[in-house]
């Protein structure tokens, strides 16, 4: 329904961040969803509204003033563009929850848009039409005479990693990225019959069938769009190349309307995205069914984080030559009420998506170096005694996690030495520059750094020694092989070889057996963790945990 809406739509909580942002405001405000969810609505997109306006209060960090404003009310002020032109805009306002629960939603237009029903069209490049333009000539498409199922498609194609780009390159070369892809998408592409810029780095387009299924013209057009995004695009005195997942829906049998054509697409987009981006999917009713469970999964997990339904689990981290433990890592457990107690795999991802991480991950952080200070206090023996917390690839680029992280050692009087911060390889590669930037301020601090799921990700030689990390920790999947696979212990030593050639300690995870543990011994690692030693359990259920013998 959100995304349908004709008017922008966004939603700030309590803290003042945003939590939502649908595709008309991306047109409206030109800032991608993934660019402003989890971050201050005031700091970012929204400029500066006139102050002492309802809006301005409700909008801010603890503001008040959406407490006296009656649901529906209206109120205008000025938007500042990506591109930095300012927008006169006009919002209807509402709120739900108290408190900390509290949310401020707004639909928001420009003070001048056009009537509902007037033709617009972006004026980026001819032939690129708008949301609105496009919904209606695919309504139209749907509802025509005789119109066979399979005989109309749809396309939504994404840019992928436009994000890293952006951050690398400046906003103002993005938008000439996007404009140089939109004019090879309409002339060049020679497939489409219709296509659209749906805000950001996303566009669709529409096929109905002349002969033959139009399904057969989407994948054409999906594989000629892709051969052309690869052609260098000259930017910034350099050229970048690109690539994009896809995602296709059909006017298959039950399909009611552009509105359910489009949720298909998004759907099939988000499985195709999901696989690493680069290729497409066509929708297929089970994907129907995850994004259902991914929204109500969305839905549960926010309430989740404020009524006390986290908690954390803790896995010992063994040195091998003192077979003692030194650390352990922390890892986010969910109540769930009606599912019982969920892993993080059941639902990081989404927290991920949906901006959620942000005030999940800084909980982590809080409730894990609270309670390895008071094992400290207790007992505070043993060459580390540290505690390993995950960090996610939105805050790896968040320049708030150092503020974020200096605040909670503060307050916990945990010494940083005793932290370990781990990120995947992966998100660390997501935008390199901003990584670094945020690593090398968190290493300032004397905090160690780990690089989790080592052999994964698709980082190369080169940026391993830009990143100011202590550890590697080797992923599970080579642990699980050794002595089965020669290949396994081959690239274990070799990634034990290359960690102590660059001065870094080796975590090897996921050890289930004495035979795993035993190669880990002969190749020199210097620590591990896995079920051979303990599962993950609940503070409770810890006793005495630095330094504890282990038998294996």
């Amino acid at each position: 329904m959100v995304s349908a809406c004709p008017d922008a739509f966004l939603e700030v909580d309590a803290a003042g961040l945003l939590i939502e942002w649908n595709p008309q405001a991306e047109a409206l405000f030109g800032w991608t969803r993934d660019e402003v969810i989890g971050r201050p609505a005031r700091e970012t997109v929204l400029g500066a509204p006139a102050p002492g306006s309802p809006f301005a209060e409700a909008t801010g960090r603890g503001g008040t003033g959406a407490d006296q404003m009656p649901d529906g009310a209206r109120c205008r002020f000025h938007v500042v563009h990506r591109a930095g032109r300012m927008v006169d805009v006009e919002a209807r306002v509402f709120t739900t929850g108290y408190g900390p629960s509290r949310c401020v939603s707004a639909f928001v237009r420009p003070v001048d848009a056009p009537d509902a029903g007037t033709e617009r069209h972006d004026d980026r490049v001819a032939g690129l039409c708008d949301r609105a333009r496009f919904v209606e000539t695919l309504d139209r498409s749907l509802a025509g005479p005789g119109v066979a199922p399979g005989s109309v498609a749809v396309v939504l194609l994404d840019l992928d990693h436009f994000r890293a780009l952006n951050s690398a390159m400046g906003h103002d070369a993005g938008d000439l990225v996007l404009a140089s892809v939109a004019e090879r998408l309409v002339h060049r592409s020679g497939h489409a019959d219709l296509v659209a810029g749906l805000g950001g780095d996303v566009f669709a387009a529409l096929f109905v069938a002349r002969s033959g299924p139009a399904q057969r013209r989407a994948q054409a057009f999906v594989t000629q769009a892709r051969t052309l995004l690869r052609e260098p695009v000259p930017v910034a005195g350099g050229e970048v190349s690109l690539d994009a997942s896809a995602g296709v829906a059909l006017n298959t049998f039950g399909v009611d309307g552009a509105a359910e054509m489009l949720r298909n697409a998004e759907a099939a987009l988000y499985r195709a995205k999901r696989r690493g981006g680069g290729t497409s999917e066509t929708f297929r009713e089970p994907m129907r069914i995850e994004a259902l469970d991914r929204m109500t999964t969305e839905s549960s997990l926010r309430r989740a984080v404020g009524r006390d339904e986290l908690m954390l689990h803790y896995q010992p981290v063994v040195e091998l030559g003192a077979a003692s433990t030194v650390g352990v890592e922390a890892l986010v457990r969910w109540r769930h009420p009606q599912q019982g107690l969920l892993a993080a795999n059941r639902f990081v991802p989404v927290a991920e998506e949906s901006g959620l991480i942000v005030p999940i991950g800084e909980w982590v952080l809080q409730e894990a170096c609270d309670q390895l200070r008071r094992w400290h206090g207790r007992k505070d023996r043993g060459r580390r005694g540290c505690v390993e917390v995950n960090l996610s690839a939105r805050q790896v680029t968040d320049t708030r996690i150092v503020a974020t992280v200096e605040h909670v050692l503060s307050q916990t009087g945990l010494p940083p030495e005793h932290l370990v911060l781990e990120i995947t390889e992966s998100a660390l590669m997501q935008d390199t520059g901003s990584s670094i930037e945020v690593l090398g301020a968190l290493k300032q601090m004397g905090i160690q750094l780990a690089i989790d799921d080592f052999g994964t990700g698709y980082s190369s030689l080169s940026y391993l020694q830009r990143f100011p990390v202590d550890i590697l920790k080797v992923d599970r999947s080579f642990i699980g092989q050794l002595g089965v696979r020669t290949e396994a212990e081959t690239i274990v030593a070799s990634v034990i070889g290359l960690a102590h050639g660059l001065g870094l300690e080796v975590v090897a995870e996921g050890v289930e057996t004495l035979g795993q543990l035993e190669v880990l011994r002969s190749l020199g690692c210097d620590l591990a963790q896995g079920f051979l030693f303990s599962v993950p359990r609940p503070a409770s259920e810890i006793v005495a945990p630095f330094p504890l013998p282990i038998s294996a």
